[in-house]
């Protein structure tokens, strides 16, 4: 048997794709990523962004077993259990796989040190599911209520140290504190990869983050002004123990804040010395969202006022004229 797995849009190593490599290869199955013959047995696509499903549906044309999954294409469909319960297969993904999806202005050398990190980290879930029931977030339809699924030492692989823990909201997790201190016990580096509840930090959790070693810059979301006052608290608090240059703020525009609300969030993370990152719900939507969005992701804010970014000027007389 021959099996064909494409991982359509991740930027990391798919776990769902690497347990379909464990299932597969223990029943004897020759298994490829991303490229191989057309007559394969069966084919699996993974989708993780909802506006790449159109994109993706092209491979019908092309193989005709194929089979799709993924967030990004129906958020009710979950591998079989047999295939759950395996472990990752760390042998799928090659440097070629990670190297060339990396986005970003770096250094061929940084750039391949980045792709090995990726290739040889562990990745996985602790806990499924989440306390919150955000209107925007499909997390809870998807994973239900809150539940633990493994420890901190089944994520782990032999090649590294480093891991990427896939949890969604562990500071949500009663276990948290003591997840910390597993990592920090094992030496881990970690990387949360979808961020922390800032308004559930309590002094014994910020503490607890701040004595593990993380990836990168520990991020979190203020996605609603009606969440300011608790937001703006964890901030706080998380700043007495993790340098505010150290945070990376996520802010959800397009849902339901005006573009004042969205500037006036922006303006405060700066102020608190908080790095913002602009995430577009609708990505078919507002013109001048997806220029703010470049405006501040790309860092221009620090050379250039809104009102004097070019891009933006120009797209205003072009639409003046239309």
């Amino acid at each position: 048997m021959r099996i064909g797995l494409v991982d359509f849009d991740g930027k990391i190593p798919n776990l769902a794709l690497m347990k379909l490599s464990t299932y597969y290869k223990q029943q004897g199955a020759k298994v490829f990523l991303n490229e191989f013959p057309r007559d394969v047995d069966k084919v699996y696509c993974s989708v993780l962004f909802t506006w790449n499903k159109e994109k993706a549906l092209i491979l019908r044309d092309v193989y005709k077993n194929i089979e799709f999954g993924g967030t990004g294409w129906d958020i009710t469909k979950h591998l079989p259990p047999e295939v759950e319960k395996c472990n990752p297969d760390y042998e799928l993904y090659q440097m070629k796989d990670i190297y060339k999806r990396l986005g970003g202005i770096m250094k061929k050398e940084t750039k391949i040190k980045k792709a090995k990190t990726l290739l040889n980290m562990g990745i996985g879930f602790t806990s499924r599911g989440c306390i919150r029931n955000c209107g925007f977030c499909f997390v809870p339809e998807k994973e239900g209520k809150f539940k633990q699924v493994a420890d901190i030492k089944d994520l782990i692989n032999p090649k590294s140290n480093v891991i990427t823990l896939l949890d969604n909201n562990f500071t949500a997790d009663p276990d948290m504190i003591d997840k910390c201190k597993e990592i920090k016990e094992r030496d881990l580096i970690v990387d949360i990869s979808q961020g922390i509840d800032v308004r559930l930090l309590t002094e014994e959790k910020a503490k607890a983050l701040s004595e593990i070693k993380h990836l990168r810059s520990i991020h979190y979301a203020w996605d609603l002004m009606s969440f300011e006052n608790s937001i703006i608290e964890g901030i706080k608090l998380l700043s007495k123990y993790i340098k505010p240059w150290k945070h990376m703020c996520f802010m959800l525009v397009g849902f339901n804040t005006s573009f004042e609300e969205d500037m006036y969030r922006f303006r405060r993370l700066v102020e608190m010395n908080v790095d913002p990152y602009v995430m577009i719900y609708n990505k078919k939507g507002d013109a001048r969202l997806k220029h703010f969005a470049r405006w501040v992701n790309g860092r221009i804010y620090k050379v250039c006022e809104w009102n004097e970014y070019e891009p933006w000027k120009k797209a205003q007389r072009q639409l003046s004229f239309a």
